[in-house]
């Protein structure tokens, strides 16, 4: 190797390190701190090369709370119904369970998850786990007050065991989850070591799985916990520290409070991985984006489109702009995989389809596949306004 070419061998090195040490903590873990995002921009284009929709049957109007796709069919939590079955055609095949006071009803019904082994549903209320068959039938329910919790309100199958996260809504708990087989006995939990406090506001957290493991954060804990098949857990991502982050301690909550105290404070929620990218929705101070971070060099992207709200001011809606059809922006998406592809998911409304369609920046839009925009407009030709939601599959570069 000749002087100049061991000089650029080391320049580039120099480079590549440069790029591999963004926010590392002592432990060399990444700390996610929203006070070094950079703005950087990304189409859905240069994330996906497919997206497909499935109206869902308006056999049952509803309006979802929580969706669920397994490889057998998708699920969807119907407000003040139950849950509806669609196979992958969005085809309605069954109706589980009811909201109501009597034998397998239950009071509210919208956070749940499905065996995809066995099919079984599980439908979670904040004390108690309702339990059916593929086909519909009541099986048993599972209590939960002997966890001491003020209400749980997520559930997730991992590893044919019933994962239930507590994540400190009101600054009590025992646990931070805990792991309960199929018919309800107790297997593992993690025990919450933060003093108990009173927080005066119901804190969320987020729980999502990936690989073969299950992640787990609260808006307390410094730590993103990555548990394993044998139920072990390690910390993989860090949250920063600054006052940035929401206090332990109680919040007055006022209309001074909302506006100010609140809007200082780091919000992330709805997190999943890819295999490229750690991916959340978040909002602090002035800006409410879908966050995407290269997991290899830790460059930052911040999804976003602007728009006026109700007093006129000009405020950040999170979303990912459509040039692949130029269909609607994407919001509150969600993360599955399926035969080795990984897609982007989202429910849309046929209303807002409809609207955008017949808009301007619709018709002036140039996507990156016009035929694709043709199949949406005879798509959107043939919905009514009141039809049940679109499910949207985007599937991503390998």
């Amino acid at each position: 190797m000749n002087s100049l070419d061991y000089l650029c061998f080391i320049i580039i090195l120099i480079i590549t390190s440069c790029n591999r040490t963004y926010n590392k903590s002592e432990d060399g873990l990444y700390a996610i701190d929203p006070r070094t995002f950079v703005d950087n921009k990304i189409l859905l284009s240069e994330l996906a090369d497919d997206i497909q929709y499935i109206p869902l049957d308006n056999s049952i109007p509803f309006v979802h709370f929580k969706y669920v796709i397994t490889s057998r069919a998708i699920y969807v939590a119907a407000k003040g119904i139950g849950i509806l079955k669609f196979d992958s055609k969005g085809k309605l095949t069954e109706k589980i369970g009811a909201r109501g006071k009597g034998p397998g009803e239950f009071r509210y019904g919208m956070a749940f998850t499905v065996d995809d082994l066995t099919g079984n549903i599980y439908i979670l209320d904040p004390t108690t786990i309702f339990v059916y068959s593929p086909g519909g039938r009541f099986i048993r329910d599972i209590p939960l007050n002997e966890y001491g919790s003020y209400g749980f309100n997520d559930i997730e199958i991992f590893n044919s065991l019933l994962f239930i996260p507590d994540h400190l809504p009101t600054g009590e708990s025992k646990n931070c989850w805990i792991f309960l087989d199929t018919l309800g006995r107790p297997v593992a939990m993690r025990k919450n070591y933060i003093p108990p406090f009173q927080s005066g506001i119901e804190t969320p957290g987020n729980i999502y799985k990936y690989g073969n493991n299950i992640f787990y954060y609260n808006y307390f804990n410094d730590t993103i916990f990555s548990v394993s098949p044998d139920l072990s857990d390690t910390c993989v991502y860090l949250f920063a520290q600054g006052d940035f982050r929401w206090p332990k301690e109680r919040i007055v909550v006022t209309r001074e409070s909302l506006a100010t105290q609140f809007n200082n404070i780091f919000r992330p929620s709805q997190m999943f991985e890819t295999k490229k990218y750690l991916i959340f929705h978040y909002a602090y101070r002035d800006q409410c984006a879908i966050a995407l971070i290269d997991k290899e060099y830790r460059k930052t992207f911040l999804l976003y489109r602007k728009e006026k709200n109700m007093d006129g001011k000009t405020v950040p809606i999170a979303c990912i702009t459509n040039d692949i059809d130029g269909g609607l922006p994407l919001d509150n998406i969600n993360y599955y995989h399926e035969n080795g592809y990984e897609y982007f998911t989202s429910l849309i409304d046929p209303f807002q389809l409809k609207s955008h369609i017949v808009s301007e920046s619709f018709k002036k839009a140039n996507p990156k596949y016009p035929e694709k925009k043709k199949e949406l407009e005879k798509l959107a030709s043939g919905l009514k306004e009141t039809d049940n939601p679109v499910l949207v599959m985007v599937r991503l570069k390998h």
